[in-house]
């Protein structure tokens, strides 16, 4: 039956990346439905990382807390081994005593101190989900578990979609103007959408064999967050998912030879035992997820009114902490966009750099995890850590290229990946302290919303564009490359649009002047060449800065 309920975007998928946009969109105040097949959350754990742009997405959501404390059982697992099984692989490891981070961990403050306030954090996906889902819900969204999908009709100028209910059958069909598809890799609405995808290369089938085992005493004082396991008949990597009693082994298989029928619990159990070569623990399957790591990603994340993010959009292997946390990107970056052109304060064009920004994104992400994941392969004698030094390994470095970013002469010529975050347009902002107590880093200032930031000259220059302004100060002005009076408008998620590197000159009517021209008139002409009309604030108000004003 037709309902007649609207939704403005209704969005498929109940995992993490359907739920971060489910809270993303109440942040921006856009009213929307999410359906997902299952009746919870996924109870089997999957990913086990999110990089630092992930964690600095859920700070801006109000969720980073109760996502590091869902990570709290990881938080000392680390490093990566090989052996023929899990004691002799630890058994030249020395205990540590410290029971804090060690400094060289990927996940410690000093190692994304210059670059952001957070840093990313290993959680499992079936302990940080249902925190997702319970912020949801106490957010105005509508969020409905165990309902399918079953039909799609674009319309003129919305979307039909049919709905049932799983238990009892009960359809429904609702309208929405956008539709967000969050259906993971096994999603059908690609297919059904025709929207082709390019892929690389293949990275083998695999059994997750999720397990209960006893290890706390083996691996107290060191452990691990994977062993990869190379043995005669049996290859795979040993991952820890709460570094005392729950496992998981990635068992590689040959799907031109066997099935993931072929291997029984009593098969699976006695191939762990061979892999932990602990005598007297007796491993007990939980559950059996056959999975393939492969490269994939859709050539077009735009299908009409049907946006593509996640494992939707694209595959990888789970090697650098990307998969997860590039879709939580995705949504992100879609969000405050769908949100515009809903507002009136854009059209349609903009909705078109979601392709422009994010495929590249995608496509970059794809690669890296895939060179990981070759390196990681058992039996590989090659390292496969990235360069942690730089921006990009923890998702800090992408540079995006559309028409919602304004780039000066030389600029347009630099790549997707940015080596550094020294507020080039389309980067993301640089990070610093803007109190005393460095509880208000620069990205906390927009808030989901547009802001310039500036020395007090550009105040009156923001006021008139209908912007907001802060002052971060000479450390940030370092930082983003404007010199002691230029400034960077910066987008809802964080990246630049613009950048002026000129100094305006403070007069007694505070009309600052950068040369011979006008600030207020270089702010009003690159507002002119974005994608959007209208007032371009929502009126939602940053964190206060100490010593300077935020004026909505």
């Amino acid at each position: 039956m037709h309902t007649g309920k609207h939704y403005p975007v209704l969005v498929v998928g109940g995992g993490i990346v359907g739920l971060t946009a489910s809270l993303a969109l109440s942040h921006h105040g856009i009213p929307s439905l999410l359906v997902e097949a299952h009746p919870g959350t996924h109870d089997h754990p999957r990913a086990r990382s999110l990089n630092a742009r992930a964690m600095e997405i859920f700070r801006e959501l109000g969720v980073a807390d109760a996502v590091h404390e869902a990570g709290a059982p990881l938080a000392r697992a680390e490093g990566l081994h090989r052996g023929p099984d899990l004691a002799t692989a630890l058994a030249d490891i020395p205990r540590r005593t410290n029971p804090g981070d060690r400094p060289g961990s990927i996940f410690a403050p000093a190692a994304m101190a210059r670059w952001s306030p957070t840093t990313g954090r290993r959680a499992t996906l079936d302990a940080v989900e249902p925190v997702l889902l319970a912020a949801a819900r106490r957010r105005p969204a509508e969020i409905r578990f165990g309902t399918l999908r079953t039909g799609l009709r674009h319309g003129g100028d919305h979307l039909a979609v049919d709905l049932a209910d799983a238990a009892i059958g009960a359809t429904e069909t609702v309208t929405a103007d956008y539709l967000i598809a969050a259906d993971g890799a096994g999603g059908a609405l690609r297919h059904e959408l025709g929207v082709s995808s390019t892929y690389g290369a293949g990275h083998g089938h695999q059994l997750n064999i999720l397990f209960r085992a006893d290890l706390e005493q083996l691996v107290r004082g060191r452990e691990f967050s994977v062993v990869l396991i190379s043995r005669p008949g049996v290859r795979g990597m040993l991952t820890a998912i709460d570094a005392r009693t729950r496992w998981a082994f990635h068992l590689r298989y040959d799907p031109a030879v066997e099935s993931p029928a072929d291997y029984p619990p009593g098969r699976c159990e006695q191939i762990l035992r061979d892999v932990l070569g602990v005598p007297g623990v007796a491993p007990e399957v939980v559950s059996v997820l056959p999975w393939e790591a492969r490269e994939r990603t859709l050539d077009r994340l735009r299908a009409g009114r049907v946006f593509f993010a996640g494992d939707a959009a694209h595959q990888m292997p789970p090697a650098g902490a990307r998969g997860a946390s590039t879709g939580i990107a995705d949504v992100h970056n879609l969000v405050w966009k769908l949100g515009a052109v809903l507002g009136g304060r854009a059209d349609e064009t903009l909705l078109d750099t979601y392709q422009d920004e994010r495929h590249p994104a995608a496509v970059h992400a794809v690669a890296a995890s895939g060179a990981n994941a070759r390196a990681m392969t058992p039996g590989s004698a090659a390292s496969p850590d990235p360069d942690w030094s730089a921006p990009a390994a923890h998702g800090l470095g992408d540079r995006y290229r559309s028409a919602a970013v304004l780039t000066g002469a030389g600029e347009d010529r630099a790549g997707p990946v940015a080596t550094a975050l020294d507020g080039g347009p389309g980067t993301r902002l640089p990070h610093a302290w803007t109190d005393a107590a460095r509880s208000v880093s620069t990205l906390d200032l927009s808030a989901g919303d547009w802001i310039l930031l500036g020395p007090p000259a550009w105040r009156l220059p923001a006021d008139t564009a209908g912007l907001r302004h802060a002052d971060p100060g000479p450390e940030f002005a370092a930082l983003a490359g404007t010199g002691p009076g230029g400034a960077v408008l910066v987008r809802p998620d964080g990246h630049i649009a613009w950048r002026s590197t000129d100094r305006p000159t403070d007069r007694p009517t505070d009309r600052p002047t950068v040369g011979a021209a006008d600030p207020a008139a270089a702010v009003a002409a690159a507002l002119r060449r974005l994608p959007f009309h209208g007032r371009h604030g929502t009126h939602r108000r940053a964190p206060g800065l100490a010593g300077s004003e935020v004026h909505p």
